[in-house]
């Protein structure tokens, strides 16, 4: 099939068509198991009925209005999002992508403190736009470079929690920061889980500070670790929130939140205007899944099939020495790849990638190829699970 698309990326030689729950099936019929469930957005499955019927329904009222005009469905949805945000009793805006929300939360955050910088972890992912790749990687890759940005290292022990937070907290002082942004798990830069002392840690170097403490839930949001947002599973009150990817069910939908102590009696000074910013549609998807999660309670479900899932990695890791480190929270896990020798594992994962897809099932690796993440849909099933870990198993020994 003729492909006039921008070479920004490797495509694969599979050319998909449809999708229904976990698998999509390419133009030969042939069908693939997707353990990324999409990337990482089609969080109740691909093309799931019952909720693509009822997204459509609410869609044929209306879709988009002004950027000052509100709908009944857009009220709704801050309704239910306040609601389920406790203690933060959350005050939202709907946007567009992750990186949109990350930024605006940015923005906002040195409008309310009056300081242009931000913290962010060395090995977060927050988007792409200027801002947002800014403090992905520390800025590795941005261009031009934007001032002020500082990093601290993911911790993943208690002891690398105490070494960061003290880091963090020498930063802080200077008085320079006005927020502070991360990833609860952080997924791109090699899947880490940082300890719960972590999190206690970090709102009381930011409380001690004056400094606003910022997640990046465009991952770890919308149900992914068995609770609505990660800060919750953390018990970790956060004063902004981003949501992205799963909150739109596989549609552009991304939303920034924020506590409501930071939301004034009137409107900001600052304002903000876009295209597409609290479109009727985007609250009818979150609405949507809203209500689904909350009828077949899919929470309880995720916690189920992520114990599950890592139970059989950790089992894969026990019978396959090229297995490491399997681990994870919810239905988003990891694990390494480990080859004696290998140093570079981008060839080697190429490779991987390729047979796994030959034989049926999407992975995907980062960290350089050394790490594989698995973020499936939430209704992934057992026999999918028992599935993907034999390919895997017979791909690993193959190679």
């Amino acid at each position: 099939m003729e492909n006039h698309l921008l070479p920004i990326i490797h495509f694969t030689e599979e050319v998909m068509s449809r999708g229904e729950g976990s698998y999509v099936y390419d133009t030969e019929g042939k069908k693939y198991l997707d353990l990324n469930s999409g990337q990482f957005c089609v969080a109740l499955g691909h093309s799931n009925e019952e909720v693509m019927s009822k997204i459509f329904e609410k869609a044929g009222k209306i879709v988009h209005t002004a950027s000052n005009i509100y709908t009944d469905e857009v009220a709704e949805c801050s309704n239910k999002l306040n609601k389920l945000s406790g203690e933060m009793d959350a005050y939202s805006i709907l946007l567009s992508t992750g990186s949109e929300a990350v930024e605006f939360c940015m923005r906002f955050s040195k409008f309310l403190k009056g300081r242009d910088g931000v913290v962010c972890f060395d090995r977060g992912y927050h988007g792409l736009t200027l801002g947002s790749q800014t403090i992905t990687f520390g800025g590795k890759f941005a261009k031009p470079h934007i001032d002020n940005i500082a990093t601290v290292p993911v911790p993943v022990t208690e002891e690398e929690a105490e070494a960061s937070a003290e880091e963090l907290g020498k930063l802080l002082a200077t008085g320079q920061y006005a927020s502070v942004i991360l990833e609860p798990i952080v997924s791109v830069g090699g899947m880490l889980y940082p300890p719960e002392k972590w999190f206690s840690l970090l709102r009381k170097v930011c409380d001690d500070n004056d400094t606003l403490l910022i997640f990046d839930e465009s991952q770890t949001g919308f149900g992914r670790t068995g609770e609505w947002f990660a800060y919750q599973a953390f018990h970790t009150v956060p004063d902004m929130v981003v949501l992205a990817k799963s909150v739109g069910l596989g549609f552009p939908v991304s939303v920034a939140m924020f506590r409501k102590e930071l939301v004034p009696d009137e409107t900001y000074r600052m304002s903000h205007y876009s295209s597409h910013q609290n479109d009727s549609f985007a609250a009818a998807i979150i609405n949507t899944g809203i209500e689904y999660i909350e009828k077949h309670d899919v929470l309880a479900g995720v916690k189920v099939r992520g114990d599950l899932f890592l139970e059989k990695l950790k089992a894969l890791e026990e019978k396959n020495e090229h297995i490491k480190d399997a681990r994870g929270h919810g239905l988003m896990l990891g694990c390494e790849l480990y080859y004696e020798g290998v140093e570079d594992y981008r060839p080697l994962y190429a490779k991987l990638y390729d047979r796994m897809m030959k034989n049926g099932v999407i992975i995907q690796g980062t960290n350089g190829g050394h790490t594989l993440r698995f973020l499936p849909d939430y209704l992934l099933e057992e026999e999918d699970m028992d599935l993907a870990v034999e390919t895997l198993d017979r791909v690993l020994n193959e190679l």
